[in-house]
């Protein structure tokens, strides 16, 4: 069995990277799909040369083409801002958006940007995080125990912004939660990130990059309308792939850093959606989830991570799905002794805040 994608969705991840020819419904249609996924910049890039586009088809790309780019610019403004701060002696690696853009990679035109995230080495983290609050990023106030669940479980301090910027900055210290199933050390990263040039910031190395995408998708992600992670697996292949020993490459780092899972999903649905140039090879060396999980996992991803239906609320189906894997997600963040206490302490304070604003609320049958 292969993760199934409808033949509306299916066309939208074709024309990704090929053009295609619609008539003005069919482009509504298809923009509307790319938008519910955010990806309908990225759509503008692929077919910006595509003859015969409807002249609303064109305003819609031209506007989409425009808040990716002011996103952009945004991100680049904040990098700009936090360079002051990096000369540390340690490295300051950026991550995802933010270091395709520095890079220039391909897969980085059209691509939303949200957040800015950066990796330190654990030992100066408070260092960083200092220079950051004294240079006036702030976190939102938290209560003891959410200070404590990122402070002791996670892998990033809590979101920071700055007053009147709309970017969020992620620090991290790991790529994994410290509780998490995959957890490793990362000293590996550090040892083989790369500096960009004209900057003071450091980029992972080509395989690390490639790994770093697949976990944050499928290891640290809920997977809701996610399939934007799985267009930036096949975006960076495509681009990295050519490189002299890059999949042998690829293969042995995966298996140094125990992160051989979540490659072989990135790179089975990539493949699968995508038509990603993988070879049949790099897939058979890793170990496979058995086909039973596989056949789970198929069913679950495609519901949960692709558009359905656009015109109602999602399917009976599609919310199993996501919650599913909202599920696994939580499971593969915490071991079970630290996830149940987790979970129904959330759950009760969910309630609370619930009861709470109830009683708030005016009562509408008062005269």
């Amino acid at each position: 069995m292969s993760p199934r994608a409808s033949a509306e969705t299916a066309l939208l991840l074709r024309a990704l990277h090929a053009p295609v020819e619609l008539d003005e419904p069919g482009w509504d249609g298809l923009l509307r799909r790319a938008r519910a996924c955010g990806l309908h910049a990225r759509l503008a890039a692929a077919q910006a040369a595509t003859p015969g586009l409807p002249d609303v088809v064109r305003r819609h790309f031209l506007s989409a083409t425009r808040i990716a780019a002011y996103r952009r610019k945004l991100m680049e403004a904040e990098l700009f801002q936090l360079a002051a701060l990096c000369d540390t002696g340690f490295p300051v690696v950026v991550l995802k958006g933010a270091a395709y853009a520095l890079q220039r990679r391909r897969m980085a035109t059209g691509r939303f940007v949200s957040d800015v995230d950066l990796l330190v080495p654990a030992a100066h983290l408070r260092t960083m995080e200092q220079a950051l609050l004294a240079a006036g990023w702030r976190s939102e106030a938290l209560s003891p125990y959410d200070e404590r669940y990122y402070r002791d479980w996670s892998h990033e301090t809590p979101p920071l912004r700055f007053p009147g910027h709309s970017l969020e900055l992620d620090l991290h210290h790991a790529i994994t939660p410290v509780t998490g199933s995959l957890a490793f050390d990362p000293a590996p990263l550090f040892a083989r990130c790369e500096p960009l040039a004209g900057t003071p910031f450091h980029a992972l190395a080509a395989e690390d990059q490639v790994l770093h995408a697949c976990v944050h998708c499928f290891h640290d992600g809920d997977l809701a309308l996610r399939v934007r992670e799985v267009v930036d697996i096949d975006g960076l292949l495509r681009e990295l792939a050519v490189r002299a020993g890059f999949w042998d490459n690829l293969l042995a780092r995966a298996a140094e850093l125990g992160l051989q899972r979540p490659l072989w999903y990135g790179l089975h649905f990539a493949r699968a959606w995508l038509d990603c140039p993988v070879p049949a090879a790099v897939l058979a060396t890793l170990p496979a989830p058995a086909a039973p999980v596989r056949r789970i996992m198929d069913a679950l991803v495609a519901r949960a991570m692709l558009p359905g239906d656009l015109d109602g609320p999602p399917s009976p189906g599609v919310r199993l799905a996501r919650t599913a894997m909202l599920v696994r997600y939580h499971r593969l963040r915490m071991p079970a002794h630290l996830l149940l206490p987790h979970l129904v302490r959330k759950t009760l304070l969910r309630l609370r805040a619930s009861i709470a604003a109830k009683k708030e609320a005016p009562d509408a049958s008062a005269p």
